[in-house]
């Protein structure tokens, strides 16, 4: 796994910002500031993860550099990280218009929401229930060891 490091993922652009050494991103880590990593490439990366002390977002990107997976992790104890959001995303052909979209909203008690919204023509379903959240944890992460949160698929 190749990673990078930059200030940020700019999502229109599909580019990084002020792309930085190990050793900066590894300050930011340490401090528990803001920080981008770039799984892949630095041009076409597969994902990126945005870290902070309490929290890490993981966004997975398609052949056109699209977020079509995203993942926000919030702390739930100094050492772990609940998955608390899910979304996916469908774009309408090789635009970066957003077709449709789920996002599955966890708690810690297994309570579960699923959003569902279509663009064309305009739709919003909501639906309640539980889930078996087990797998919905992991451990905070140390610097350059991310491989369980960006794992694609998870239970």
């Amino acid at each position: 796994m190749t990673l990078f490091f930059c200030k940020s993922w700019f999502r229109a652009e599909k580019c990084p910002t002020e792309v930085w050494t190990e050793e900066k991103a590894g300050e930011c880590h340490a401090n528990g500031t803001l920080y981008t990593v770039l799984v892949g490439s630095i041009e076409h990366p597969i994902c990126f993860l945005e870290i902070k002390n309490d929290f890490v977002g993981v966004s997975f990107l398609d052949d056109r550099l699209r977020e079509y997976v995203e993942y926000v992790f919030a702390e739930s104890s100094p050492e772990m990280l609940f998955l608390q959001r899910a979304t996916h995303r469908e774009y309408v052909g090789g635009t970066d218009k957003i077709d449709s979209g789920s996002t599955y909203y966890f708690k810690g008690d297994g309570s579960l929401v699923i959003s569902r919204q279509c663009f064309n023509p305009h739709r919003l379903e909501k639906t309640t229930g539980t889930a078996d959240v087990t797998e919905n944890y992991s451990r905070k992460p140390d610097f350059g060891q991310y491989e369980d949160l960006i794992r694609l698929e998870r239970s």
